[in-house]
């Protein structure tokens, strides 16, 4: 019974054994093609420009530089990035080189010091309609004027911008022709060629967001809404040209708001035309058009902005110039505004500086 036992142990002990000595082979050899696995695919230079593209995960970027020839193992490569905790990757061009080990190339895509984005200059003007500001900004970008106005009417994504920027109210949505029209802040902004459509967006709302506090304040005392402030911002820009002109075009509204007139202001026709508005003739002959922006058929203010005004428009709504001005005319060849206090003083200024 014991020589048994002995036995019985014996061969366990061997069994073991040979257990212990095959699972380190095993181990041997796993590593072994684990680290050849890591290792150059080969040993000629190829240097070449690697790009990561927005929203790309670490597991995206392991299969794209498969299948660009690169490393050798996809399944080893994301083995080793999770072992190393080099999981983060960074949007850009990277300058890779097909001679590099697999750890070398994780080292340089995981550190964002090493990515490269071509960045370009956009001057968004003001008074720009957001169409416009579409098209400058997919001119200079890898983005499309489509895909831009196509986000700036998506709901899903204008609820959220609604959340985080409180010049923004549930009002926007009355706008016929873009959600965003009326607070995309003009400027000349740096964004990258290969941008996102939300990564622009969310600059110009920084931007505008920094003159919304700047004057928090006085949209707090205003009689008028924060939307009905940007809606006569938008007017008072297509209007005016300097400082001084926004501020009595800002008086002249609102003594025109508060005497129950129309506002009558050929700039909201433009808009109501959209499309099909080409030159200043195109609205100051088109003022019965049926629109809700036509404010020569509808009392009070359009039904919202009508373009993108800046800072001076803003300060002219908030701090209008007193007045008893209610009637004005811009000189169409010089740019030269003319305010009058009566009807007739009014036609005169349309009989001499119109009327040619």
């Amino acid at each position: 019974m014991a020589r048994r036992k002995i036995r019985v142990w014996t061969v366990i002990k061997i069994v073991l054994n040979l257990a212990i000595v095959l699972g380190m082979a095993g181990l041997a050899y796993g590593y072994y093609k684990y680290d050849q696995a890591l290792k150059p695919l080969t040993p000629i230079s190829h240097p070449v420009s690697f790009e990561v593209e927005e929203n790309m995960t670490a597991d995206d970027v392991v299969n794209k530089l498969y299948k660009e020839n690169l490393i050798t193992d996809k399944f080893m490569t994301k083995i080793y990035m999770r072992l190393k905790k080099k999981t983060n990757v960074y949007v850009g061009n990277f300058n890779l080189d097909a001679n590099m080990s697999t750890k070398e190339i994780v080292s340089i895509i995981t550190d964002e010091s090493n990515a490269y984005r071509e960045t370009v200059e956009v001057t968004l003007i003001d008074g720009y309609w957001a169409k416009e500001m579409a098209a400058a900004i997919a001119e200079q970008t890898d983005l499309t004027a489509g895909r831009i106005m196509s986000k700036w009417n998506d709901v899903e994504y204008v609820d959220k911008l609604i959340q985080e920027y409180p010049f923004l109210t549930e009002d926007i949505y009355k706008s016929e022709h873009c959600y965003l029209e009326g607070f995309l802040y003009p400027d000349t902004y740096q964004f990258y060629k290969n941008t996102t459509v939300e990564q622009v967006t969310e600059k110009l709302l920084d931007r505008q967001l920094e003159v919304y506090e700047k004057y928090a304040a006085q949209f707090k005392n205003s009689k008028l809404t924060p939307y009905e402030i940007y809606t006569l911002s938008s007017m008072t820009i297509f209007e005016g040209k300097t400082p001084e002109d926004m501020g009595l075009v800002a008086g002249v509204f609102y003594n025109r708001l508060d005497d129950g007139m129309l506002l009558g202001s050929s700039v909201t026709v433009c808009y109501a035309l959209y499309d099909d508005y080409h030159t200043w003739q195109d609205c100051e002959n088109n003022i019965d058009i049926d629109s809700d922006y036509n404010t020569y058929k509808h009392l009070g203010l359009p039904v919202g902005p009508i373009c993108n005004g800046n800072e001076i428009s803003l300060n002219a709504v908030l701090n209008p110039t007193s007045t008893d001005y209610m009637y004005f005319i811009s000189d169409p060849s010089t740019g030269k505004m003319y305010f009058a206090r009566t009807l007739e003083e009014h036609q005169r200024n349309i009989d001499t500086y119109l009327n040619y």
